[in-house]
């Protein structure tokens, strides 16, 4: 999943990109641990990091062309959520910075949550969680109703504060940030989404403590989901079918396919190392992922930060 929005165009250069990315497809997915000699396809700039180039360099002339403090702080709020998809979060961070002492504090709840997801990008997850934890009352047994109706929908904050406690390997806090995600309806596939991190949680760790709506939505997206999150979360639940994933990614384009691939390689590679016991198959998918760079992509930011402390 992306850490912040971006657009699912293409151009015409995509698509060389996006027909070798289909083969690679059936080359890591249909055939297991076979394709070890696939190859992400190549090209000057993938589709997320040129999409993302493109909204830093409309950030840097708003910031530009700003007349007052407000213009300023959203041209930089815009610049560092860019800056940090591109990998760039130490420059995000002193955007962020500069944009937080433009604004009053009665007002700064978006850059905060900015500023969150950047410092998770850098592997600070206690100080990212020092910020979310008050703004999402994550201290508390349940949110109150007038967080819910003054704040909105937080549901990108809770993601990134689950990552967060994922991270630290707390796993019943990772449960309990994502039982707050707000999805319209069980068909939605931000409630896939959840339920999908569900399961992969579910894996980490024996001690985890339920949640009546997240195991729901796990048992209704294993049967009714019939995109990637749904073959995801058959795979977690010991029923995978490596075609219908590579199918079901296949019907995606761009940036949507690009970060939706991320996405599968993680969770393949994470069910190679901590159900089958196959590490030489988590290392190759890790390869690959890497290989294929989405940027922005949250679980490639994460198991980059969980690989490096690992070794």
């Amino acid at each position: 999943m992306q850490g912040s929005v971006v657009g699912a165009e293409h151009t015409q250069s995509d698509v060389s990109w996006r027909r070798g990315l289909a083969s690679l497809l059936f080359a890591l997915l249909v055939t297991g641990c076979a394709g070890k000699d696939a190859e992400v396809p190549k090209q000057a700039i993938n589709p997320l990091q040129g999409t993302n180039r493109l909204f830093l360099s409309l950030a840097e002339r708003m910031e530009g062309l700003a007349t007052n403090d407000a213009e300023l702080a959203r041209a930089l709020k815009s610049k560092a959520a860019s800056l940090d998809t591109l990998g760039q979060s130490q420059a995000a961070l002193e955007a962020i910075d500069r944009a937080l002492a433009l604004t009053p504090e009665a007002e700064q709840q978006e850059l905060l949550s900015t500023k969150a997801s950047i410092l998770f990008s850098l592997d600070r997850s206690p100080d990212a969680l020092a910020i979310l934890v008050p703004m999402l009352e994550l201290d508390r047994a349940t949110p109150s109703q007038q967080m819910s109706a003054v704040k909105g929908d937080l549901s990108h904050e809770y993601i990134v504060a689950a990552f967060c406690y994922m991270r630290l390997e707390r796993w019943s806090d990772v449960v309990r940030a994502l039982s707050h995600v707000q999805p319209s309806g069980p068909e939605d596939d931000l409630a896939a989404y959840a339920a999908l991190t569900y399961a992969y949680v579910k894996a980490r760790s024996s001690e985890l403590a339920t949640d009546e709506w997240l195991e729901a939505q796990l048992e209704f997206s294993a049967l009714k989901n019939t995109g990637h999150y749904g073959s995801l979360i058959r795979m977690w639940l010991g029923d995978f079918d490596s075609g219908e994933l590579a199918s079901s990614l296949k019907t995606l384009k761009g940036t949507e396919l690009q970060d939706a691939f991320g996405e599968a390689l993680f969770h393949r590679m994470a069910y190679a190392r901590y159900v089958e016991g196959d590490p030489a198959t988590a290392a190759l998918l890790f390869e690959r992922l890497n290989a294929l760079a989405p940027y922005g992509n949250i679980e490639w930011i994460y198991a980059k930060q969980v690989v490096a402390a690992a070794q």
